[in-house]
């Protein structure tokens, strides 16, 4: 599945939730629903641990510059 298509299944999926779920299983089967709750699951944490990341790096960042200015 390309980028963009994981990127819409995906966001329609958190959208409309209980019903795509229950849509999921009928149409796409029970395994290939695991696979797809599995592949959101990665991306969601993937996403909040490049989020976080960046808040840390920016925070470090804000630290230093400020300490360097009273210094």
């Amino acid at each position: 599945m390309g980028f963009v298509k994981f990127w819409i299944f995906s966001t329609l999926f958190f959208l409309t939730f209980p019903l795509s779920l229950i849509l999921c299983l009928i149409f796409l089967g029970i395994k290939q629903t695991k696979q797809f709750i599995v592949v959101l699951i990665k991306d969601y944490l993937q996403t909040l641990l490049i989020i976080f990341s960046i808040i840390i790096v920016i925070i470090i960042f804000l630290f230093n510059y400020l300490i360097n200015i009273f210094n």
